[in-house]
């Protein structure tokens, strides 16, 4: 719809500055007519629903608004205009351009349908932000304490206390990169809570309204790192990302320590409430399955694991004679790793059996795994619906994204469902 919208628009101003220069007039109040038009039209088009009003038009109907009223300001005034050849170019380019930076949310992330969950609960949302006086926030440069946001979904009429699933993001991810996946699960009766691994997520939105981005540090280092597979492990790798874990498995045990308590201590009618803390769940994506997979070494009370696509860095104990050394303790609780077909191969070829995850899966008192042929690396994030330009020039397959993404949540909730609502064997191929 962005893409038809900005070619309609470009070939209105096309049409004009053909129109201008051929009769070297410059038609202001024709333009302002149409100008306000366009605007009526946009209204309409809104308000009958022919067009979905969202964030993505923001932009557009603040250019049209403008116009307008400038339009509006002609017509009063009618003042005569004097043509100039170049005045009228530099217009047309210009509104050209203002168009396209309009359109561009619109193009870049047009309009889609989420996947419509298939449990019997009604979702409910909460957002918390809790700081944790335990610890100096790394990233901040005034010294404070390190805060986090904390995203809920969970089953609004659930009559019985509900298992407790916790989400970590990839380095690129933010709160909300798996939103059809909390949905799934919370309407089949899950409590969910994904945390924003404040500067480590591309964005965070505390419960003040703030808004926190990456550092551009890691976002940069992050990026050199992703080629770690082609030049091999080196010891400043393994430094550098045991630096991140130590942040963000301390960032999950904090988060997970004040659901615990918030759930002993407030009313029945809460969100917390709600919490069965017998029956705990973690899982996460990339860099956040990482620290999904340690929190289920480093807690007695985390039940289940699910990896997705992710490298369990927290396996990796020492670097010695050029190489990472590898934990030999047998991984202690159910582990399901979900792999992007790509990065099975490519960790197959260059690691072999000695990778982290298939060392651990080798070990684990329960472990699981499948390979999802034809995707990538994000399509098991939201994504690739949300915005399929950006998704492709990141890291997606070839495989369809909503099936793949309805797919995998339905991987995710059944391998929870077995283990942590004791269901049976886990439907994993």
């Amino acid at each position: 719809m962005g893409i038809l919208i900005l070619v309609l628009l470009l070939a209105l101003e096309t049409f004009f500055l053909v129109w201008s220069l051929k009769t070297r007039t410059p038609h202001r109040e024709e333009k302002a007519i149409v100008r306000i038009g366009l605007l009526a039209l946009f209204v309409v088009s809104v308000a009958t629903g022919l067009l979905d009003w969202s964030f993505r038009f923001a932009a557009l109907s603040a250019v049209l608004l403008i116009q307008a009223v400038s339009g509006i300001v002609v017509l009063v005034r009618k003042r005569e205009a004097t043509y100039r050849t170049r005045k009228t170019v530099t217009r047309f380019a210009g509104n050209s351009l203002v168009f396209v930076f309009a359109l561009s949310l619109a193009i870049v992330c047009p309009p889609f349908e989420m996947p419509v969950p298939t449990g019997d609960y009604a979702i409910g949302t909460a957002r918390h932000t809790w700081t944790d006086s335990t610890r100096v926030d790394p990233f901040a440069t005034d010294g404070s304490n390190r805060s986090l946001t904390v995203e809920f979904w969970y089953p609004e009429q659930a009559d019985e206390p509900c298992p407790l699933v916790v989400f970590s993001h990839g380095a690129f991810g933010f709160s909300g990169s798996n939103l059809s996946t909390f949905r799934e699960l919370a309407s089949h009766g899950f409590v969910v809570a994904s945390i924003g691994h404040t500067y480590q997520a591309f964005f965070t939105r505390d419960t003040s309204g703030t808004m926190t981005f990456a550092d551009a540090a890691f976002l940069q280092r992050a990026s050199e790192l992703n080629g770690t597979h082609e030049t091999g492990n080196t010891e400043d790798t393994y430094r550098t990302t045991q630096e991140w874990m130590q942040l963000r498995t301390a960032d999950a045990h904090f988060v997970l320590d004040t659901l615990l308590a918030q759930s002993l201590q407030t009313p029945t009618d809460s969100l917390f409430s709600r919490i069965d803390s017998d029956k705990i769940g973690m899982f996460g994506h990339s860099l956040g399955g990482a620290t999904a997979a340690q929190l289920g070494r480093e807690r007695t009370d985390i039940d289940a694991v699910i990896v997705l696509d992710g490298t369990m860095l927290g396996e990796e104990v020492d670097f010695k004679d050029g190489a990472v050394v590898l934990n030999e303790e047998p991984y202690p609780v159910p582990l399901l790793n979900v792999y992007a077909q790509d990065h099975y191969e490519s960790s197959l070829a260059f690691d072999g059996e000695g990778y982290d995850n298939f060392h651990a899966t080798r070990g684990a008192m329960e472990a699981y795994e499948t390979v999802y042929l034809g995707a990538g690396h994000l399509n098991f994030t939201d994504l690739p619906l949300f915005s399929p330009l950006l998704a492709d020039k990141l890291g997606v397959g070839t495989t369809d994204a909503r099936v793949c993404i309805e797919t995998v949540n339905g991987i995710v909730v059944s391998f929870f469902d077995s283990i942590l609502q004791d269901t049976g064997a886990p439907a994993i191929e």
